[in-house]
């Protein structure tokens, strides 16, 4: 490959995108999956240390978690997307508004929560349908459980807020931590003080304090982005956060909802066991689809960002990153699982030959061949609540959290028992991606030819081909190789000669100075990425790359008063540039040089 068609290429393996994308993905993995290690060492001491009724009791009360954690996705959904928006359209006000906004609500729902779980375990249990031998138990554990709610919402936030900040570390000693503590809790509570299912969710919900306290210690000693203020809340933002947040929480109410429905289905169908074995797999499916759920945050979260900027190739590669690179990955642990499903099922049922154990195999194998289809649809439905297709989102939230799988259920369930339950899972995940088809096919009134009607992308949105240039820079030959590029598109959309020189300038000055200082501030590999756009008012570059944090315009303005010739590149764009904008935006710097056609630059300060 030679060197011009290296600095081409901006969708390879290495590409800024690319790097950023798998670098985030791991925390978000981590997030989703300690809450199903959680679960599954709750559910393995509720098997084996108490009885097998207290496996059912733990997932009767899921019904109820993931009304909670609805709740915290309309603000986590809502606020991540919007933050994201306005990271990429620079207004980091705004993103600061959004941030206090969402703690706020997140406090006073969490509030509400404990208040209510703590008052009326009695009503819940009712409404969650437990049976009578498990409805005391129940009753008991959600009020041991109502305790830590608070600190489950806030922390689920904190945690997107401290990604976008670049605090990873914290977040994998916070998962730690919450991780040790569930373990020993558990131990204590209910090996050595025998305080059964109560022990369970109290040992839980003191692991949830233990998490967000770690994670707020980096907001408590005042070195964040982001700040919270109550006084500069911006409540007509609430019905913004809470439409786009919806859909995502839409999709767990009726979760839970199908939960309900389906607990009596299996109750009727397989009884108590069948219940029991439903139970194991909730306990420890989220450790399998944590991959998947963390891939849906990750794109989520990258996709608003390229929204905000307009960018339609980083929404390609995107989509592409989420759907195709991961693939492999998905597809091994699908086949993890299925060989794993024996071991799995003997973790909660030790008795190989009991009927829950043999409902408990024959279900996780056929959840591993949902895994696969799990990435499909959760980067789908993340796609169009990132690109504003809220609608469509209530719509197929709807369908697949509900309308998907019990339509096959009712069908399947009384003609094969168990196993017709158990296949109606892969059968409405293929349903809700059928009907993803349908929606893009009445949108664009006909079979897309290409991947822009697929992704429902507007002529007019963003920039067209042909006004735009996109390079990726790996050392200082590319940076001289990209500046005659970029001075020759500009000069190739009849730009003023002075215009485009100075374009190619500010890109030579500014990539240079990352591949001469950012490249050398650690021993990882780094890539800039350069964007040169063609607009009306004149030519935007944008400048990204994955190196420490470092504000140019900032450093500009400290070294005005001293030696001139130190950093002699930084000021003279700084100067001639008619505006220069920076931002750190999810462990990317980033920064944007506009020249206008029609203004005549500043002499350079040299």
């Amino acid at each position: 490959m030679t060197d011009d068609s290296r600095i081409n290429k901006t969708g390879g393996k290495n590409d800024v995108l690319t790097r950023l994308f798998f670098k985030l993905l791991p925390v978000q993995i981590m997030i989703v999956a300690m809450g199903a290690i959680n679960s599954i060492v709750d559910g393995t001491v509720a098997g084996r240390c108490i009885d097998a009724g207290s496996v059912g009791v733990v997932g009767l009360s899921y019904s109820f978690v993931n009304l909670i954690n609805a709740t915290s996705s309309v603000l986590l959904g809502g606020s991540s997307v919007l933050c994201g928006r306005a990271m990429g359209s620079g207004d980091v006000k705004k993103t600061n508004v959004v941030y206090s906004l969402d703690m706020t609500l997140s406090l006073l729902f969490g509030v509400l929560f404990t208040v209510f779980g703590a008052a009326f375990p009695r009503v819940i249990a009712d409404i969650l349908g437990a049976s009578s031998e498990l409805r005391g138990n129940l009753i008991i554990y959600l009020m041991g459980y109502s305790i830590g709610i608070i600190p489950l919402i806030l922390s689920q936030q904190t945690a997107a807020f401290l990604q976008m900040e670049r605090q990873n570390k914290l977040g994998y000693i916070g998962i730690a931590g919450m991780l040790i503590t569930n373990i020993v809790t558990d131990i204590v509570f209910v090996m050595v003080f025998d305080m059964g299912v109560f022990g369970l969710a109290l040992a839980t919900s003191i692991s949830n304090w233990v998490y967000y306290l770690i994670l707020a210690t980096y907001y408590m000693r005042g070195r964040s982005q982001f700040k919270l203020s109550i006084r500069d809340i911006d409540w007509s933002l609430v019905w913004p956060v809470i439409k786009i947040g919806f859909p995502g929480a839409m999709l767990m109410f009726c979760l839970s909802f199908r939960a309900m429905i389906m607990n009596r289905i299996l109750l009727k169908y397989t009884g108590n066991d069948g219940l029991s074995a439903q139970a194991a797999l909730d306990m420890i499916r989220g450790l399998f689809t944590s991959f998947a759920l963390g891939i849906a945050a990750t794109f989520r979260m990258l996709c608003s960002v390229a929204y905000g900027e307009e960018d339609r190739d980083s929404l390609k590669r995107l989509v592409k990153i989420a759907m195709v690179k991961t693939l492999p990955l998905s597809l091994g642990i699908s086949v993890l699982v299925l060989l794993l499903s024996s071991y799995l099922s003997s973790i909660f049922f030790p008795d190989t030959a009991s009927v829950a154990y043999g409902y408990c195999r024959s279900l996780f194998a056929v959840f591993s061949f949902c895994i696969p289809l799990i990435v499909f649809c959760c980067t789908i439905a993340d796609y169009f609540q990132a690109t504003g297709h809220n609608l469509y989102v209530n719509v197929l939230s709807v369908f697949d959290g509900l309308v998907s799988m019990l339509i096959p259920t009712v069908i399947l369930a009384p003609l094969m028992g168990a196993l017709g339950i158990w296949i109606s899972n892969p059968i409405g995940m293929i349903l809700t991606l059928l009907l993803s088809v349908i929606y893009v096919i009445i949108r664009t009134k006909g079979i897309p030819s290409d991947a822009d009607g697929w992704m429902l992308l507007s002529r007019d949105f963003g920039v067209r081909d042909e006004d735009r240039l996109a390079l990726m820079i790996e050392d200082m030959d590319d940076v001289v190789k990209t500046s005659s590029r970029v001075q020759e598109f500009c000069l190739g959309h009849g730009m003023e000669r002075k215009r485009a020189y100075y374009a190619a300038l500010g890109l030579e000055e500014m990539a240079g100075n990352v591949v001469n200082h950012g490249f050398l501030g650690d021993n990882k590999k780094h890539i800039v990425e350069v964007r040169t756009i063609i607009k009306e008012e004149g030519v935007l570059l944008r400048i990204k790359d994955d190196c420490i944090p470092f504000d140019p315009m900032e450093m500009a303005q400290l070294l005005s008063g001293e030696d001139p010739a130190k950093n002699i590149g930084i000021r003279m764009i700084n100067n001639i540039a008619d505006e220069m904008t920076y931002q750190n935006i999810i462990g990317l710097n980033v920064l944007s040089i506009r020249f206008f056609d029609n203004a005549e630059p500043e002499a350079a300060d040299t």
